[in-house]
């Protein structure tokens, strides 16, 4: 089977991006002849070494100058100019890993006839945004889109968002909740297809330090900055806090927060790191901690679990399915940084507990596999191939 497989940027090495990546190489794996596109791709700023094994190509030409909007401009100009279109055109089906990927493969659809499955992480943002919590803030190139898409273009861009979805021939979500989404925003179906996690080595016991960490995207909707909040707010325990993912624009807008919380002394960005010291800081830390706002799943909680780590996140969105409360972790009342707080401080402070908690969470994360992850994949392809 020849799969192209679409998706929005290559900027960044976060869940998203991990995601298409792990499917290009599992399905080559398993015989198929896949190819990836995309508007964006920085070769050296999303999981280096393994964007070098798949080798994405450009759907538009990439201008070497940083000039504003860049990144916007790109998506802009991959959904609305032909372009690179056509190469992606040549194949039997096409993965299209949410917009502007959908309207892609919608058009390639009403032209050329190819047969497109949608792997949807989230509803579109700029036409369904998240509730906004605290400050606003965003980068230039989200504002445009956000200006452009969720502004004045938001009641065409929803109906043209909504026909995507109904004529894909099988839609597959990332999540139950992100499921319940669209069935309730524009009534399509599909099945849920939980993503994997890489498995690690096992590695030489280690003593556990009193440190936390968390591994998100240094964007604002994250919501990285209620952590220092829950920090603040420990009552028994006084722990350390990685805080990993490559930096962005918005990183010195956390470290500011950093410091106003008085939290210098605890608080250590590492910037991205490789899978070998993510597992050297997991295998090191005693809880990991998430507190972005509706999280449609949360792929870093299970990574984390898999190392024996309790998590601790909000009790909401898609968290719920990544997390059992009281057994491989705690779901915190969401968006009370107060009761995020006592939980994280019961997880540290009891002993007997915390260690029954990392078998649970090891067990628990072992469901999520890249193997069967792939077979529902594989299965939603040919059947749209056929159809």
């Amino acid at each position: 089977m020849r799969v192209n497989i679409v998706h929005m940027g290559f900027f960044y090495s976060g869940g998203g991006e991990r995601v298409a990546i792990q499917q290009a190489l599992g399905l080559r794996k398993r015989g198929h002849t896949v190819r990836v596109f995309s508007p964006i791709i920085y070769a050296d700023k999303s999981f280096p070494d393994l964007l070098a094994e798949v080798s994405p190509e450009r759907l538009v030409p990439h201008l070497p100058l940083p000039f504003p909007f860049r990144e916007g401009s790109a998506m802009v100009a991959s959904a609305i100019l032909p372009l690179g279109m056509m190469k992606a055109a040549d194949c039997d089906v096409l993965l299209c890993h949410s917009q502007p990927s959908m309207w892609l493969g919608f058009r390639l659809n009403a032209l050329r006839g190819i047969p497109y499955v949608g792997y949807l992480h989230q509803l579109t943002t700029f036409i369904h945004p998240r509730p906004t919590i605290g400050e606003n803030w965003n980068t230039e190139d989200f504002q445009m889109l956000n200006g452009l898409v969720g502004g004045i273009g938001r009641p065409i861009a929803r109906v043209l968002d909504k026909l995507c979805h109904e004529r894909a021939a099988r839609l597959l979500f990332n999540s139950d909740w992100t499921k319940d989404l669209f069935a309730k925003a524009y009534g399509v179906g599909g099945e849920t297809c939980y993503p994997g996690i890489v498995s690690h080595p096992q590695m030489a016991q280690v003593e556990r330090r009193s440190q936390i960490v968390t591994s998100a995207r240094h964007y604002p909707w994250k919501r990285i900055d209620l952590t220092f909040e829950v920090l603040t707010k420990l009552r028994r325990a006084s722990p350390d806090l990685v805080v990993t993912g490559k930096e962005t624009p918005y990183t010195s807008v956390l470290r500011s927060a950093v410091r106003r919380s008085g939290l210098e002394d605890r608080v250590t960005f590492s910037g991205f790191v490789p899978d070998a010291r993510l597992s050297e800081i997991m295998s090191e830390s005693m809880a990991y901690v998430q507190t972005s706002i509706q999280e449609p799943f949360g792929l870093s909680p299970v990574e984390a679990q898999s190392y024996g780590l309790p998590a601790v996140v909000w009790g909401d969105a898609g968290m719920r399915e990544t997390v059992i409360d009281g057994e491989t972790g705690f779901l915190a009342k969401p968006y009370d940084t107060e009761d995020f707080a006592q939980k994280l401080d019961l997880v540290l402070s009891d002993a007997p507990l915390r260690s029954r908690m990392s078998r649970e969470a090891q067990e628990w994360a072992a469901r999520f596999d890249w193997e069967s992850h792939l077979d529902r994949l594989e299965g939603a392809l040919e059947a749209a191939r056929r159809s």
